[in-house]
């Protein structure tokens, strides 16, 4: 079935927010991260996936990498999705490294139609109504990802 898909990126114009951590255990934040998807944007367990989690333990320093996203249904057509990637490097003998954190997020937005006549009708819809609700969505979650920006840094101090 035929659908219009709107995409709009939360951080715009930016895209992402970046945090570097040099010190004692960087490795710690891998476990830090879903918890801080979860509290702050109020996800539960089974909407929070770790794509990828990954170490490189074949050499000095230990190389690591972690990805994952949160998801929110707004409602039936729209839905939140925030994303927290973490990549660094740890010594293995003194547990000394560097951390970079990046953070992004999307709203995304679906109507599926089954004819030209609903597209348009879809189409109006979302310019004449859903377009103000959408906006509303985008700054609350905005709201939301300062609070998770004020979370990550209290985080780092604590771990630095």
């Amino acid at each position: 079935m035929p659908s219009i898909d709107i995409k709009t990126d939360i951080l715009a114009p930016k895209h992402f927010k970046t945090y570097k951590f040099s010190g004692y255990h960087p490795t710690r934040f891998l476990k830090i991260a879903p918890q801080l998807i979860q509290s702050v944007f109020r996800i539960t367990a089974p909407n929070t996936f770790e794509d990828k989690y990954q170490w490189d333990t074949s050499a000095d320093p230990i190389e690591f990498f972690g990805l994952w996203r949160g998801k929110y249904g707004m409602d039936a057509r729209s839905t939140f999705w925030v994303n927290i990637k973490a990549q660094g490097k740890q010594n293995t003998k003194d547990k000394m490294g560097d951390l970079d954190i990046y953070v992004w997020s999307t709203l995304d937005t679906k109507f599926d139609y089954s004819n030209p006549l609903v597209k348009s009708l879809i189409t109006l819809y979302c310019y004449l109504y859903y377009y103000k609700i959408r906006r509303r969505y985008i700054v609350q979650r905005k709201r939301m990802l300062d609070t998770l920006d004020a979370e990550i840094k209290k985080v780092l101090e604590e771990m630095g």
